[in-house]
């Protein structure tokens, strides 16, 4: 009987996701911090645009606006799972979405305060929750098909991974669904309507 210390092989997946994504922040933080001056200025104004947007903007856009940057990245990773070789474009999907995240978050701290900042972390970490897990399932599939192509295996349960896969990643959606809900909400929060 394995030892439960450790951990099973699922929870190191998805430890290494929410990692991969922390990795990024890390990345985008550290980006906005050195840029130069100029640029900086730049980066700042777009942030003070978003911020506005998100405050003055209707609901349903916002609402949409949000669903559809998280539907992109998970469906980004659902195609990265395809491929026998999708395991390094699935690491730098989340690392983008981290370091966007990390740019983003700097930006409305920098421009605003934290109250601007707390618009957009509830419904990222829901977002990246669910990026995590998509990520966890693209590595995962990409590895399984590299196996079995690499292997005399001649794509005996292909189909049946196919179809699970696909579930999982129709779930996913549902999660980018909850993520736009609270980025309304915590929009209409913070923006006093």
């Amino acid at each position: 009987m394995r030892s439960k210390i450790i951990g099973s092989n699922n929870d190191i997946a998805f430890a290494f996701m929410i990692g991969t994504v922390l990795i990024g922040v890390l990345l985008g933080t550290l980006s906005f911090c050195f840029v130069s001056g100029s640029a900086a200025d730049r980066l700042v104004s777009a942030a003070k645009d978003y911020i506005s947007y998100r405050q003055n903007s209707e609901i349903g856009y916002i609402l949409l606006d949000s669903f559809f940057t998280s539907s992109l990245y998970i469906m980004a990773l659902f195609i990265s799972g395809l491929f026998a070789l999708g395991q390094l474009p699935a690491i730098g999907i989340l690392l983008f979405k981290g370091s966007g995240l990390g740019m983003a978050l700097s930006q409305a701290y920098s421009s605003h305060s934290v109250s601007a900042a707390m618009i957009l972390i509830p419904s990222s970490l829901i977002s990246c929750y669910a990026i995590s897990i998509a990520g966890k399932e693209a590595i995962s599939s990409s590895t399984r098909l590299l196996t079995i192509i690499m292997s005399n295996d001649h794509f005996s349960d292909i189909a049946v991974h196919t179809k699970r896969y696909g579930a999982v990643f129709i779930s996913l959606e549902a999660f980018a669904a909850v993520s736009a809900a609270v980025d309304c909400v915590f929009s209409m929060i913070f923006s006093g309507r």
